[in-house]
């Protein structure tokens, strides 16, 4: 259960602190006072949705933490046991913070923890029952999962293993979709293909040559202008008279004559040799290229041939000889795809058969189950009803079958026949809001006693109701919390004078800042909030509001 909670700049709150306990307790205040910023608080502790515009105005950040004590909560131990977590004393601390940023932190005694492995965690330590959750029973899309949560363990196994077995069928019924409109499109396909291998196979590509053949061109046009120049060079270095090395070789000799009268003279002549070494290397080197330069006619127009061929082939298939050789490779591998695609679609089939088979089996099972855990269900649902002011009302659970889905094989609609000698009609077209209320009261009374849930959070599940039918909520409420923590919001002094703890929400102005601060209320605190919510004469208020704090007390003794 809920043992302290403490929140820090979420909207009107600044900072308080307060201590719950087992039991009944009831949040009263005015309208506007800040009790719904609470339950948000409550809400963003358990993992409900955040967001920056909860932190107070002015604040960088929010913050809300919950110690719970975890004596009766067996499945939140075996959870945290699961993810290595100790809590000494059973005794497990939760936060919460939202940064101006926008990002949210979630921690478990001290330490970070993934948001969807948190939410798993406070799944079992709490139940929130928001302000207008009632309504979702007008849309019968919920009914099913209502059902589902009256099951035991073997009955929520079940719902899992069907959701699994469906998912797993309906993958392979797409694969073998895929693979027979791949098959009925496979001979004209093929034919593209084919076609596409043989032009590409044809042109014998390599990698990168259109590079290549672009140099061999360019070295080809631009001939006559390498030959000159090179002719012109080669005669200014080698054979021309002087050339370049004779006039080198000349210096040489010169400044080799005077080496032995300076080492500078020495490295001068040296360097001079070297100059002339060089100067023959590269007056053969240009008489090689000019041997080498291309002449022939015939081998210019191949290349042309051959890059034209490449830029016809790259509007289809790439830009490059490598995007085409890519191309290539893709179109191999579809061909044989193609190959095996009689097999495959074979083998996919079966697979699809068994898996199917599979799925109908589960669901099968499940339906059964829930054909019978929904005579169970309308029972309880009428017992419960009939402790809401709802004697006489006859609930039933309509299953109509469907077709196959992650659910099952059948969809639920809850019937209701509120009045004696009244035929069953849909719920989300007949109840009141007051009905309503009860109801989802009921399905909470329900559940509650099939899962381990210890602590449950009501706002204004009292929303259409007052006088005898306020008074039979409130006792049910009181019953409720023999075995489980509740808290609820609410605004019926019914329900309020009937809890064992009442905390006052309140909002004040310090003249500068307006803030909602929550107080836990003593016997003379309770009759005056009860008696502010009974109205009229305070004076009168207050007795009366005496009177029914001691009868609640009296009658549960």
């Amino acid at each position: 259960m809920l043992s302290e909670l403490t929140v820090r700049n979420i909207a009107l709150i600044n900072q308080l602190t307060i201590s719950f306990f087992s039991g009944f307790h009831a949040l009263t205040g005015e309208t506007g006072a800040g009790k719904s910023i609470l339950i948000d608080s409550i809400s963003l502790l358990l993992g409900g949705k955040s967001s920056k515009e909860m932190i107070r105005t002015g604040e960088k950040r929010a913050f809300v933490e919950g110690i719970f004590n975890l004596n009766d909560s067996p499945e939140a131990l075996s959870f945290l046991e699961q993810q290595d977590t100790v809590c000494e004393n059973n005794e497990l601390i939760l936060s919460r913070e939202i940064t101006d940023s926008g990002r949210s932190i979630c921690r478990v005694n001290g330490l970070v923890w993934q948001l969807n492995l948190y939410q798993q965690l406070t799944s079992l330590l709490m139940d929130l029952h928001g302000q207008h959750a009632h309504q979702s029973l007008m849309n019968d899309k919920t009914h099913l999962g209502y059902l589902d949560s009256f099951g035991g363990k073997d009955h929520i196994e079940l719902v899992y293993t069907v959701k699994q077995r469906y998912s797993e069928w309906h993958s392979k019924h797409l694969e073998s979709e895929r693979l027979r409109k791949l098959s009925l499109e496979k001979s004209e396909k093929m034919e593209f293909l084919m076609y596409q291998k043989k032009e590409l196979d044809s042109a014998h590509l390599v990698r990168n040559e259109e590079e290549e053949l672009t140099h061999e061109r360019d070295m080809f046009r631009n001939a006559e202008k390498i030959t000159s120049r090179i002719d012109s060079a080669y005669d200014q270095v080698y054979s021309s008279s002087p050339s370049a090395m004779h006039l080198v070789k000349s210096a040489s000799a010169e400044i080799l004559d005077i080496s032995g009268l300076d080492p500078r003279f020495s490295e001068l002549a040296s360097r001079l040799t070297d100059a002339y070494y060089d100067l023959e290397d590269i007056g053969l080197t240009l008489r090689d290229i000019r041997n080498e330069l291309p002449s022939d006619e015939d081998r210019l127009e191949e290349i042309e041939v051959r890059l034209d061929l490449i830029r016809r082939l790259s509007r289809k298939y790439g830009a490059t000889t490598g995007d085409m050789l890519d191309k290539l490779d893709v179109i191999n591998s579809l061909l044989n795809d193609f190959d095996d695609m009689d097999t495959l679609l074979y083998e996919c089939e079966k697979a699809e058969e068994k898996s199917r088979s599979a799925y109908d089996d589960a669901a099968a099972v499940l339906t059964a189950s829930r054909k019978k855990l929904a005579g169970h269900f309308e029972k309880e649902m009428e017992k419960q009803l009939a402790d809401l002011n709802m004697s006489g009302t006859r609930f039933y659970v309509n299953l109509v079958s469907c077709d196959a889905s992650s659910a099952g094989n059948e969809t639920a609609s809850f019937m209701i026949s509120p009045n004696r000698g009244e035929s069953m009609q849909p719920l989300s077209k007949t109840a009141s809001g007051g009905e309503l209320s009860r109801i989802m009261l009921a399905i909470k009374t329900v559940g509650m006693q099939s899962t381990g849930v210890p602590s449950m959070i009501f706002d204004e599940i009292d929303t259409g109701i007052s006088g005898v039918t306020a008074q039979k909520v409130a006792e049910k409420m009181r019953a409720l919390s023999v075995n489980k923590q509740i808290l609820c919001v609410t605004h019926l002094q019914q329900i309020a004078s009937m809890a064992q703890h009442q905390y006052l929400v309140e909002k004040a102005f310090d003249g500068s800042r307006t803030s909602t601060s929550i107080s836990l209320l003593d016997e003379q605190g309770r009759i005056s909030e009860i008696a502010r919510m009974l109205g009229g004469d305070y004076e009168s208020a207050k007795v009366h509001a005496a009177d029914m704090l001691k009868m609640n007390v009296s009658d549960h003794q």
